[in-house]
């Protein structure tokens, strides 16, 4: 039987995915996790500050062993490893669920611009949460490189391609399993529900608006700010730490829709492709990924068009599905089932940990 692990994670930004993650992989993991986190504010300040704070606290709070470190790219993790000498002996994997590099063609306006390359280059391993976030954090850092001559000199590129992995972020659908046991759900078809962080507000309100002036009746569910919606028709907010009203929320919905454009990753699709609500997405970031081949014309739109995605959704309520698509789908969302996931953490934090001390 492989050796239980001591794994050290560290998560400035503790909150939505990031927690969501977190906690499924403590409570299916076989290896022993010790957490240490601050609250989901502002990026920017956990970029700057987040490795002072967690290096006074590993000094003064922590004596445990450690075999891996595990942490998010909201770390500094060169110069928590400045401030931390121990930690430089255990291997190191970096969990990205977004990026904070400049666009592709622009130059690093700021020194947070860099960290994520200096902690990409830090880690023993960079983790991704999707194919498409893994090209574009290595598209976006050639750029970088290219656009800083004194990067160039040292040219990191082809060592963080060898340690680059896709990692899909472990969900745990028993909770859904759970509560179908404990409530009878009604699903309906005309209840939509939608992300609004990092939502393009201009596609969402100019969609809801053509439905109104369509005449079609719906109900909004939504998770996350509502500033700048504009409130058309009945429409209820779900608190972002609310996960089983989530679940509950996606089982009575008819349509999971989103406006985030080049989206990394999206916690709230996978758990609303698992509920069965029919999906509504952009063409562009990770939503292919998530979808069969056979679903992608009827659910795929053109972003930054509100016409498009408003008669997206009226077509869910006047076709049939296309056929032979499920097969696909359970297949895509497997690699996101917690106990596979899990297990393909575990296995690769024993073969890191094992070559580390070989």
């Amino acid at each position: 039987m492989a050796k239980q692990l001591d794994i050290l994670a560290l998560e400035p930004f503790f909150g939505g995915a990031r927690r969501a993650m977190l906690e499924t992989i403590m409570r299916y993991s076989r290896h022993r996790w010790t957490l240490l986190r601050l609250p989901p504010r502002r990026i920017e300040r956990r970029l700057a500050a987040a490795a002072h704070w967690f290096s006074e606290q590993l000094s003064r709070h922590w004596f445990g062993p450690a075999d891996v470190l595990f942490t998010s790219e909201a770390m500094n993790l060169a110069d928590l490893l400045r401030m931390v000498p121990d930690l430089t002996a255990k291997p190191a994997v970096v969990y990205f669920h977004d990026n904070q590099l400049p666009a592709e063609g622009l130059r690093a306006e700021s020194p947070l611009h860099l960290v994520n390359l200096t902690t990409a280059n830090a880690a023993t391993e960079i983790w991704f949460n999707s194919l498409y976030h893994l090209k574009t954090f290595l598209r976006k850092a050639t750029s970088l490189v290219d656009k800083h001559p004194e990067l160039s000199a040292r040219n990191p590129l082809p060592e963080l391609t060898g340690k680059a992995h896709l990692m899909p972020p472990p969900v745990d659908f028993t909770l859904d399993h759970d509560l179908l046991q404990q409530e009878q759900i009604r699903r309906d078809p005309r209840v939509l529900f939608v992300d609004t962080r990092d939502a393009d507000m201009r596609s969402l309100n100019h969609a809801l608006g053509m439905l109104e002036r369509r005449n079609e009746k719906v109900t909004l569910i939504t998770i996350g700010p509502v500033v700048g919606l504009e409130t058309r028709g009945p429409r209820y907010t779900i608190a972002e730490q609310d996960e089983i009203s989530q679940i509950r929320a996606l089982h009575q919905a008819g349509v999971m829709f989103s406006t985030r454009a080049n989206a990394p990753s999206d916690y709230h699709a996978v758990r609303a492709l698992n509920a069965g609500c029919w999906p509504i997405f952009p063409n562009t970031g990770v939503y292919p990924e998530l979808l069969p081949e056979a679903m992608q014309h009827a659910c795929l739109y053109e972003t930054g068009s509100g016409d498009r995605l408003a008669t997206q959704i009226q077509n869910t309520w006047l076709t049939e599905p296309p056929a032979g698509y499920e097969k696909d789908l359970s297949r895509i969302l497997s690699r996101f089932n917690a106990l596979e996931a899990c297990h393909a953490i575990d296995e690769r934090m024993e073969q890191i940990a094992g070559q580390t001390k070989a």
